[in-house]
């Protein structure tokens, strides 16, 4: 075509597959080829529960200051402005700041020499998503126009988002119908798969700075949690909800739901075309391997730390408190000092002692938990760990 001028789409990468940490770097990289004194960009997830703002990613020269930070979003009052009006915010100079009381992550980036900063909430359908965040170490960067071009990069960033946590809350629904039409779904099963989510959280922080865990890391690991006995689908419900001990033969059948979890989510990412999503791999070594045990005495006989991933070590954790705190058909509810007790004795020898620390050193964290999503059942822990949580302090 005669006068006809060509150039590549700096976005042409988004169209091919890719992991969604890949797709943020991406975007972050072409804002950058367009506005080079952009020097940082990080994404805070929101929770709805919690009514935090946790750090999940962040690039840029140097090392994230804000790594593993977290925060609720009523102790922010501008960000909370900015959450429930829908606004951008620009400031130019983030030394203004310092007159008021200033929060810990402004005061890291000052002390990075952060001086500029464009903040946008990230929303779907109504529902805050997170927080986005651009900071330039210029005074005066972001311009009107600027601040127009990141508002529309912002909201790619925001399509990225909606896109991933879509196919996971697509993985979960799965989950989800599969236990429906299995009967094994419950009102205690959800809340029980909403306790594990906080206990691994809780956990995978406690051991962030050992492992140098990423801020992704532990949200993922976090939302695929709820997954951990997706195998449990092939048990009969007999054995599953049988109040004596379970014979040899049943005990085996329990035993391979981890084999059949795995079988069952290495399906669902061929079928589903799930290759791509972020840490998928930590799911499929969650179900498989969360009943290991360091001494070798688990389902499947791995043993060690190095043989066994540590995103199962941290569920196996997680499980054990939540099975030991809470009313199972086989078992009354445990008071909380003697699931610490247990968890103490457990460690080191079938519990990763780290993961196990984490627990006994927060029984206020533990305890919130049980109060947030108690068990329905008239056993519920709730009135035990009441009475008994002075004696863990």
């Amino acid at each position: 075509m005669s006068g006809a001028e060509f150039y590549q789409d700096p976005f042409h990468q988004l169209s091919q597959p890719q992991p969604f940490f890949s797709r943020l770097q991406h975007l972050y990289r072409v804002l950058r080829e367009q506005f080079s004194g952009i020097e940082r960009f990080s994404l805070a997830l929101y929770d709805v529960d919690s009514d935090h703002l946790t750090t999940f990613a962040a690039f840029g020269e140097g090392v994230s200051p804000l790594n593993g930070y977290s925060t609720s979003l009523s102790s922010v009052p501008s960000l909370r402005g900015l959450a429930d009006e829908g606004y951008l915010r620009v400031v130019n100079d983030m030394r203004s700041f310092r007159s008021d009381d200033v929060s810990a992550h402004t005061d890291a980036l000052l002390a990075q020499g952060f001086r500029s900063a464009f903040s946008m909430p990230l929303r779907s359908e109504g529902r805050l998503l997170g927080m986005l965040f651009l900071n330039s170490r210029s005074l005066d960067y972001f311009t009107e126009s600027m601040a127009s071009y990141c508002s529309l990069w912002g909201h790619l960033v925001q399509q990225e988002l909606v896109r991933e946590q879509d196919t996971l809350l697509r993985l979960q629904a799965l989950a989800s119908w599969a236990m429906d039409a299995g009967g094994l779904h419950s009102s205690e099963s959800d809340e029980h798969m909403q306790r594990m989510s906080a206990y691994v959280r809780l956990i995978a922080r406690g051991v962030r700075q050992q492992h140098k865990l990423a801020d992704t890391w532990i949200e993922y690991l976090t939302l695929f949690a709820p997954l951990h006995d997706i195998g449990k689908l092939a048990i009969p419900e007999v054995i599953l909800h049988k109040q004596g001990q379970l014979s040899e033969d049943e005990f085996e059948q329990v035993k391979q739901h981890v084999l059949t979890g795995r079988a069952l989510v290495d399906r669902a990412i061929t079928q589903f075309a799930l290759d791509n999503l972020e840490y998928i791999d930590m799911l499929r070594n969650m179900v498989q391997f969360h009943h290991e045990k360091l001494d070798g005495s688990g389902y499947l006989g791995l043993s060690g730390s190095a043989a066994i991933p540590l995103e199962a070590r941290i569920v196996a954790v997680a499980d054990i408190t939540d099975a030991l705190l809470n009313h199972r058909c086989y078992k009354d509810a445990w008071q909380l000092s003697e699931v610490m007790a247990e968890l103490q004795r457990l460690a080191g020898s079938e519990l990763d002692p780290d993961c196990v620390a984490v627990i006994l050193n927060n029984p206020e964290e533990v305890l919130a938990i049980c109060e947030r999503w108690p068990s329905h059942r008239p056993e519920s822990v709730r009135p035990q760990v009441r009475r008994k949580a002075s004696a863990v302090q």
